[in-house]
């Protein structure tokens, strides 16, 4: 049986995104095309800005919005900008510093740190460059177009064929050695979900997912992986099914998340009739000094 998995590349979530995403885009890109000599090397997953051997920024996406990396020390930052510090992280050691920019706010913060990136490697000079609209670049598409231009990949995973679906088991009871009962049950089908989970500010060590599946229980909350600078899950739960859950710091409420301003928020909910990966942001949890 063959299972496909998509992965999108950076220019794809802008397509298919666009709205403020593309308008955080096109503002960085304009400050960054404003020096002399910065260089922009694109890549499918993120674009690299640097002068010559020395570092400025990286840029990606994730879920709708744009995150960037940029060669400053996180340290010598105010916190008010709202920044991450992934100095922890070898993939990040050479940008260690942060920003998920999801408003208007955070542009602006993004603007600053890039404009002291830009000049700490030495692109100090302005110049007048050739204006590009990015909203004109990168042309509406859908989906099957952008898997067909190669700016969505598509992996073919090949899975052992056994129906489980249409399998049946059965349960043995037994008395004396002796099988008195014999029940036959369906199999449920599963959708496999892999939830990856950003954390605006500063990283936690551990997060955990918490859902109606099993009754809202803490004690049966699953740990998510730590990877890279984001958190990660792959969970098993029955097709067709409402799927409702929430994040918190431990096994139990008193580190829920909540939201940009610390306010309560509503459960995700996600009808799974097939296999999906959800991308979601963290903006604040409840502390158990303000429980």
């Amino acid at each position: 049986m063959e299972k496909y998995i998509y992965s999108k590349s950076l220019k794809a979530k802008l397509i298919l995104e666009r709205g403020f995403m593309i308008e955080a885009y096109q503002t960085l890109m304009d400050v960054i095309k404003s020096r002399k000599d910065a260089q922009i090397f694109s890549s499918f997953y993120k674009e690299r800005i640097s002068n010559g051997k020395n570092k400025v920024a990286l840029i990606k996406g994730f879920k709708k919005n744009l995150v960037v990396y940029f060669a400053l020390n996180p340290a010598k930052i105010n916190e008010k900008y709202g920044i991450s510090d992934v100095s922890n992280t070898i993939s990040y050691a050479n940008y260690p510093t942060k920003l998920i920019i999801d408003s208007n706010k955070d542009l602006k913060n993004a603007i600053r740190l890039m404009e002291k990136a830009l000049s700490n490697a030495g692109l100090n000079e302005l110049e007048a460059t050739e204006y590009i609209d990015y909203n004109d670049e990168l042309k509406e598409m859908t989906f099957d177009e952008l898997v067909e231009c190669g700016l969505i990949k598509k992996y073919i995973k090949y899975i052992p064929d056994d129906d489980f679906s249409n399998q049946e088991s059965y349960h043995v009871v037994k008395t004396n050695n002796q099988i008195t009962k014999v029940e036959k049950q369906p199999v449920i089908e599963m959708v496999n979900v892999r939830l990856k989970v950003m954390v605006k500010g500063i990283m936690p060590d551990d997060l955990y997912l918490i859902t109606n599946f099993t009754n809202w229980s803490v004690d049966k909350a699953i740990k998510l992986n730590r990877v890279e600078d984001y958190f990660i899950v792959d969970a098993k739960f029955p097709k067709n099914f409402d799927l409702e859950f929430k994040i918190s710091l431990n096994k139990d409420w008193y580190g829920v998340e909540k939201g940009i301003f610390g306010e309560e928020i509503k459960n995700h909910k996600y009808y799974l009739d097939n296999d999906i990966e959800v991308e979601d942001i963290i903006y604040n949890f409840r502390r158990e000094d303000n429980k």
